[in-house]
């Protein structure tokens, strides 16, 4: 547990935690730290940023109805680099930070630092790569830009992040799962896994 990044995440504002895939810049839904995020990444505010939550059950919470195949995707590659967007539950609008056509991406972190402020929080955390837009995300501390030393949890991150990879994103609010970004888990196996047996669009 990062102490630094509980205290500023628990008072609404950013921090910056290790994944198991890259370094983020997290902060609460509707945090005066979400607007934070995108002034330190230089990032166009209007974009909207994915959740991290703490399990499958959160589909159950921030999802107004979770298809069967987001559900089997979620029960086979959580906790791990897959990003599932569902339709956002009233739950989760009320929360804020949700895109505005009314979805929202959650991705369960194969990471225990991160799970663990997931479950101290007891809330989702809103989420993005920790680099300057534009730049590659990164998965190694000595990598980040000098700029991100002042966000709360910097002194306390490992040395580098296992994946290295920002996650594959998958679609689930239509009839047919869509992959949006290919990742660490390749299309095969989130088509087999989603129960899907034509190859899934793009």
């Amino acid at each position: 547990m990062s102490a630094a990044a509980y205290r500023a995440l628990a008072a609404g504002e950013v921090a910056i935690v290790p994944t198991d895939t890259v370094y983020g810049l997290a902060a609460l839904p509707g945090s005066g730290g979400y607007e934070k995020i995108f002034e330190l990444k230089q990032r166009p505010a209007g974009q909207v940023l994915p959740w991290l939550v703490p399990g499958a059950d959160a589909l159950d919470t921030y999802a107004a109805e979770a298809s069967p195949a987001a559900r089997r995707l979620a029960r086979r590659f959580w906790p791990g680099a897959l990003t599932i967007v569902v339709r956002a539950s009233k739950r989760a609008q009320e929360l804020g930070s949700v895109a505005p056509d009314g979805t929202v991406a959650l991705r369960c972190p194969d990471e225990p630092t991160c799970l663990n402020l997931l479950e101290r929080l007891g809330k989702p955390l809103c989420c993005t790569s920790a680099n300057l837009h534009g730049a590659p995300a990164v998965s190694r501390r000595a990598e980040l830009d000098p700029s991100f030393a002042d966000v709360a949890g910097f002194g306390e991150l490992p040395d580098c992040c296992r994946g290295g990879k920002a996650s594959t994103i998958v679609d689930c609010t239509g009839e047919t799962p869509q992959i949006l970004r290919e990742g660490p888990i390749p299309e095969q196996l989130v088509r087999e896994a989603a129960g899907i047996d034509a190859t899934l669009e793009r």
